[in-house]
């Protein structure tokens, strides 16, 4: 599906992502021009309202490569990974404060059920499936992000 083997195509149901490093020998234009095609030739639809370009960034603005960008994709700075929020900067604040907003909703609807008469032990039970899975989803990808 891609014209070089330094780029990556990491296909999930019907997502696909393109990572094209800076030294690719094939830039992200005629990369993206070939899976179009792929996708033509195969009789797929690739909805270019909902494809998104991030360029990931060093920390050091003088290193900083910026590619040409796609002029029909919408250029972002964080996107949505199959629930795990990506920065540019290749930080994960974003995503550990969306997770927390969830979380804290998600309590909040526990103390309404506790209110409600919900049993401690059921309490427990909503709790483990509502806040630590969101908790726990993905940790091992940005865990190591924390600092103490």
């Amino acid at each position: 599906m891609h014209t070089s083997p330094m780029n990556i195509v990491v296909k999930y149901a019907d997502d696909t992502n393109i990572l094209v490093p800076s030294d690719s020998d094939i830039d992200l234009l005629e990369e993206f021009d070939h899976v179009k095609l792929w996708a033509d030739d195969k009789n797929m639809l690739i909805n270019l309202l909902k494809t998104k370009e991030i360029v990931f960034r060093r920390p050091n603005p003088r290193l900083h490569i910026s590619p040409l960008p796609i002029t029909e994709v919408q250029q972002v700075s964080g996107a949505k990974l199959l629930g795990v929020t990506l920065c540019d900067r290749l930080s994960f604040t974003t995503h550990v404060e969306n997770t927390l907003k969830i979380c804290s909703q998600r309590v909040y609807l526990l103390k309404l059920l506790q209110d409600q008469g919900l049993t401690h032990h059921y309490l427990h039970v909503v709790f483990d499936a509502l806040v630590l899975s969101k908790l726990r989803y993905a940790i091992c990808a940005w865990s190591g992000f924390f600092v103490s």
